[in-house]
C-alpha cells in the first residue's frame, strides 16, 4: 500500500544551517502520527515541505502519491494549520468561510460545533482573540476541512487543560468517523499525550509516535 506521506533522503539547508538532514519516513493513512522534538529540531520545516510551502534542498517527498509542491490536486486534499498562522483583519466566521473555499470536503456543521466547544464566537474579530482562541480557530479549520492529510503545527499552543482535552477528544471522535485520514500534529515536547497503543521511532526531525485512534488524554502540566 502506498503511504499517505513519504520522504526519501530529504534534506533542507538554509545557507550554513541544515534543518533536515537525510530524512526517511513513511506514514500510512488511517493513523495519527505526532512529531516530537525540541525547538529547532526541524519539525516545522518538515511540515512546510509536506504541505508544499517549501522545496527540499535534496531528496524527494510525496503526499498522497505525488510531490505536493505546486500540485493543486494534492494541495486541495491536505491542510496545514500553523502555530503562527496569519489572518487578515476579518472575523472568525469569515475566516471559516474563506477556508471552506479551498477544501472541497468542508464540514460547516462540524466547524460550528467546534467553535461552541471551544467557546469562540463567530462574530469576534480574529485580531482580538487570545492565543488559545487563535489555536482553537486553527484546530477548527484543520478538522472541519475534512482533508485526507491534516497537518497541525503546535496545535494546542495557548490552550488551557480543558480546551486541550477538547481537542484530543474531538480529534479522536473525528478519526473514528473518518478513519482513512492521516493526521500529523507537531508537538514541542519530549512527552506525547498519553495514548494507548503508541510507539516511537527515530525520524531525524525529532521522534514520532504513531497510533490508531482509541483514547487520548493530555499530559500533566510541568
Amino acid at each position: 500500500m502506498t503511504p499517505a506521506i513519504s520522504a526519501t533522503d530529504l534534506t533542507r539547508r538554509y545557507r550554513d544551517h541544515t534543518a533536515l538532514d537525510d530524512i526517511n519516513i513513511a506514514i500510512s493513512g488511517g493513523t495519527i502520527t505526532g512529531l516530537l522534538g525540541r525547538n529547532g529540531a526541524g519539525k516545522t520545516t518538515l511540515l512546510r515541505i509536506l504541505a508544499g510551502h517549501e522545496f527540499p534542498s535534496s531528496g524527494s517527498v510525496r503526499v498522497l502519491g505525488a510531490p505536493p509542491a505546486e500540485n493543486e490536486d494534492v494541495l486541495r486534499r491536505l491542510v496545514l494549520v500553523r502555530e503562527d498562522q496569519i489572518y487578515p483583519d476579518i472575523k472568525v466566521g469569515q475566516a471559516l468561510r474563506a477556508a471552506s473555499w479551498f477544501h472541497p470536503n468542508w464540514d460547516s456543521a462540524l466547524a460550528s460545533s467546534l467553535l461552541d466547544d471551544f467557546g469562540v464566537r463567530a462574530n469576534k474579530a480574529v485580531k482580538k482573540l487570545s492565543r488559545g482562541q487563535r489555536s482553537a480557530l486553527g484546530i477548527t479549520i484543520g478538522l472541519a476541512a475534512r482533508a485526507e492529510v491534516t497537518l497541525f503545527d503546535e496545535p494546542y499552543a495557548g490552550l488551557d487543560a480543558v480546551a486541550r482535552q477538547v481537542f484530543y477528544d474531538r480529534l479522536l471522535a473525528d478519526f473514528a468517523e473518518f478513519p482513512a485520514r492521516c493526521c500529523c500534529p507537531r508537538i514541542s515536547s519530549t512527552r506525547p499525550p498519553r495514548c494507548s497503543r503508541a510507539s516511537s521511532s527515530s525520524t531525524g526531525a525529532g521522534s514520532s509516535w504513531t497510533r490508531r485512534p482509541t483514547s487520548c488524554a493530555a499530559p500533566p502540566p510541568g
